[in-house]
């Protein structure tokens, strides 16, 4: 794989993943992702501005991946594994959550994100 298309895919993902967090963080936060004995009007409200910031940090993250997607070769691939890393940094905070009761993230989400984690490194390292 090429790294502009990896880039791409990876900007496309980041920024959809973050309007669609950013449009449904309220149902994240009352449909199911915390356990109900944590929700209430106060930690709704919290909740939400969360998912809202987080939904920003992923739109961002996504835009940095597509408007460098024209870059040359070696300085793509050094961007694809600084993604991974963060990526992988990401990931370790969401295993966290996965172990601990109370929060129970969306795993098919997750799954995408290891994914382009994987795409992300494997790109970086073995493209020409």
């Amino acid at each position: 794989m090429s790294p502009q298309l990896v880039l791409t895919v990876i900007g496309a993902v980041h920024t959809l993943m973050g309007i669609a967090i950013y449009i449904g963080a309220e149902n994240i936060v009352t449909g199911g992702a915390f356990s109900s004995a944590l929700i209430n009007q106060e930690s709704i409200k919290v909740g939400v501005y969360m998912h809202e910031a987080v939904a920003a940090f992923m739109i961002a993250f996504g835009f940095v991946a597509l408007l460098n997607r024209d870059m040359e070769n070696e300085p793509a691939k050094k961007l694809l594994f600084a993604i991974g890393v963060a990526n992988v940094v990401n990931l370790v905070s969401v295993i966290l959550h996965v172990l601990n009761p109370e929060v129970n993230p969306p795993i098919p989400a997750v799954i995408i994100m290891l994914a382009l984690t994987i795409a992300a490194f494997y790109t970086s390292k073995v493209s020409d």
